[in-house]
C-alpha cells in the first residue's frame, strides 16, 4: 500500500496473519473482551497440518477438529469441540465463555500487540485474544 502527499510517497506492506501461523501454544489472555484471570491459564494448541486444536478451557481439556478456507488465509471455523467432563471450583465460568465463543469463531486476525491474535465472529468482533508465551 503506497501513499504519496505532493513529492513524498511512502510505502508501508501490509502483512496479514494467516491460519497457518497459528501453528503452536497460545495463551488464551481475554474471552469477549474480559481478562482472563485463573492461576492455570487456559490456553489453545493448534497443529496447523493436522487441523486439530488441543488445549484447557479454564477446567477442563479441550478438543477440537477445524476447517480453513483456500479462498481466504484468515477463515477458521471450529468443528465439534469437546471437553473432558470435571467439575472445577474455579475457572467454569469462563470455561463457558470459551466454549460459546469457539463456536462462533469464523476468522484470525493481527492484534497491535506483536505477541496476540484475535479470534473473530462474522461480524469482525473480537471474542478471544490469544498470546504466543
Amino acid at each position: 500500500m503506497c501513499f504519496c502527499v505532493g513529492t513524498f510517497c511512502s510505502c508501508k506492506s501490509v502483512s496479514v496473519f494467516k491460519v497457518q501461523d497459528l501453528s503452536g501454544k497460545w495463551t488464551i489472555v481475554s474471552v469477549k473482551d474480559e481478562k482472563v484471570e485463573l492461576q492455570n491459564m487456559p490456553f489453545l494448541e493448534f497443529d496447523v497440518a493436522a487441523k486439530r486444536v488441543h488445549g484447557n478451557a479454564g477446567c477442563n481439556m479441550l478438543n477440537a477438529g477445524f476447517e480453513t478456507d483456500a479462498k481466504d488465509a484468515t477463515a477458521i471455523k471450529f468443528i465439534a469441540p469437546v471437553t473432558t467432563m470435571m467439575a472445577c471450583i474455579q475457572g467454569m465460568e469462563t470455561e463457558a465463555k470459551i466454549m460459546q465463543a469457539i463456536n462462533t469463531v469464523t476468522n484470525v486476525q493481527k492484534s497491535d500487540n506483536p505477541n496476540q491474535v484475535k479470534l473473530l465472529d462474522k461480524a469482525g468482533n473480537t471474542l478471544i485474544v490469544l498470546n504466543k508465551p
